[in-house]
């Protein structure tokens, strides 16, 4: 907006005003964390600095990240200049939870929702990236960052940056490591010992991973994850693009959903919703976590009618 050479809205990125606003000498483009600066006293003080006119650019623009972290008397005091701003302010409002802000905000403003990236363009851009910097990335390593990020560009980057730190060559298994994608064995053992009945084996896992201080709420979320994957796989003809794994690890997911009806996995997913739920709230995580496999391992425990 403050580019006098824009090209079909875009900035020139060459004149004294875009060079200016990127290494931060002008200072008509204010930032501001509203997570760190959420209070009426600060929009009090953004609400009196809007009135002076740009020293150097045609607008004074205000991003307000992460804006939903605003206080309510500080929307409030935000409320009467986005009402009637003066002609020389523009304010960006930031924010990944849009329905944390209050109506008379939002009725005041345009809206632009930002979708997630798809994963094909994610990976060309690691490609891309990885060209220009000098290093290679395997097509199986750049699809699976471009899973582990979620539809974010940063994300990925952030990723690619850490692998890169580690290899010239990043590959698959390289990725996985940092990412955390490795090291699920117990995971799989646990299905296995739940499938099989096996209450003193799942017992006996959950000693192993308490003993190695484990956090029982972190094992319940990752056994959730795991189980959505059983469920995807049983009911989705192709499910590659909906599974965030290796696919060494796929293989061994698609084995382990044969070996359970979609009517088992359900059923386990609930009680770890439930468990889930519970550790939240309990004094003693590892019990409750105990019960929900002596539960899942024991029939005749399920009163239920289904």
């Amino acid at each position: 907006v403050n580019c006098p050479h824009t090209h079909n809205g875009n900035p020139c990125n060459e004149c004294s005003v875009c060079k200016g606003i990127d290494d931060g000498s002008i200072l008509d483009v204010i930032e501001i964390d509203a997570a760190s600066n959420n209070g009426v006293d600060n929009i009090r003080d953004l609400r009196d600095e809007a009135n002076y006119t740009p020293v150097r650019a045609k607008y004074r623009v205000y991003i307000i990240d992460e804006v939903h972290m605003l206080s309510v008397g500080a929307f409030n005091a935000l409320l009467k200049t986005l009402e009637e701003p003066p002609e020389h302010v523009k304010f960006i409002l930031a924010t990944t939870e849009v329905h944390k802000l209050p109506a008379t905000i939002l009725s005041r403003c345009q809206r632009f929702d930002f979708k997630r990236i798809e994963p094909q363009d994610i990976a060309y851009q690691l490609n891309k990236v990885a060209a220009g910097e000098g290093f290679t990335i395997e097509d199986e390593a750049a699809s699976l960052i471009a899973k582990v990020a979620d539809g974010g560009m940063r994300d990925a980057l952030s990723l690619l940056d850490q692998c890169q730190g580690q290899s010239s060559n990043v590959t698959a298994q390289l990725v996985s490591s940092v990412a955390g994608l490795t090291g699920h064995d117990h995971l799989f053992a646990l299905a296995d010992c739940i499938k099989n009945k096996d209450c003193a084996g799942a017992l006996s896992i959950i000693n192993d991973l308490h003993n190695s201080s484990c956090d029982m709420e972190r094992l319940c979320t990752q056994l959730i994850d795991h189980y959505r994957n059983l469920m995807i796989i049983r009911s989705v003809k192709d499910c590659a693009g909906l599974i965030v794994c290796t696919a060494a690890e796929l293989q061994q997911l698609e084995a382990q959903a044969m070996s359970y009806t979609l009517e088992q996995i359900m059923y386990v997913l609930s009680v770890l919703e439930a468990t889930s739920g519970s550790l939240r709230r309990g004094l003693n995580r590892r019990v409750e976590t105990e019960m929900a496999f002596v539960r899942l391992c024991t029939e005749n425990l399920d009163s239920s009618v289904d």
